[in-house]
């Protein structure tokens, strides 16, 4: 069977990555973001607090980088064929791992089956428990990103008030949902926090 794309999906290793939580809080708060743009009134409140979610993700997605707490899922379908990826980057801590067998059978492990290695991207590699010769599929929970704004660099911080700031100039095509293409200041900004892979 072939794997669906309900989030970010890696058809290769047959792996699904699902947001279960966003930030309980934004890199940029609204106060401050209106202050710096000169908006003196609240009738775009709701537009720029979408704003700047939306120039999060699209850096965070760009980047493949957590800027702060949010939980995540991993779906990996059939056997192991090695460690599996933990996206997006970041602190990883694993919060539980449950395999399913064919029959519809849910097992969860122990911190034991499992080991967390490397860097961008962090990996984990599984054991599994006797008994269970091939997993349906496995489900591995995570939360990745910091914990504190004073994590974020300050150059991620600036493209993401550049972000925010050009999403409302192009308020009319971000209403629209639109594409909205992203400065090349931004780009600047981001290129040295970008993983390169070979």
């Amino acid at each position: 069977a072939g794997c669906s794309r309900p989030a970010r999906t890696n058809l290769r290793n047959c792996m699904m990555y699902s947001l279960l939580t966003p930030p309980a809080m934004e890199p940029l708060r609204l106060d401050e973001v209106k202050a710096a743009l000169r908006i003196g009134h609240d009738d775009d409140d709701m537009l720029l607090s979408g704003m700047i979610s939306t120039a999060r993700t699209y850096l965070e997605r760009r980047l493949d980088k957590a800027f702060l707490r949010q939980t995540w899922q991993c779906r990996h379908e059939g056997a192991f064929q090695g460690p599996v990826p933990l996206r997006p980057a970041g602190r990883i801590d694993v919060q539980s791992v449950n395999i399913t067998d064919g029959e519809g059978v849910t097992t969860p492990l122990e911190a034991d089956d499992w080991r967390l290695f490397g860097e961008r991207p962090r990996q984990i590699e599984v054991a599994l428990p006797a008994g269970i010769a091939s997993p349906f599929h496995t489900d591995i929970v995570f939360e990745a990103g910091d914990e504190e704004l004073s994590d974020i660099p300050a150059d991620l911080l600036r493209a993401l008030y550049m972000l925010t700031a050009h999403y409302y100039e192009e308020r009319e095509l971000y209403r629209q949902q639109r594409y909205v293409s992203v400065p090349l200041g931004v780009e600047a900004l981001i290129e040295a926090y970008r993983e390169v892979r070979l």
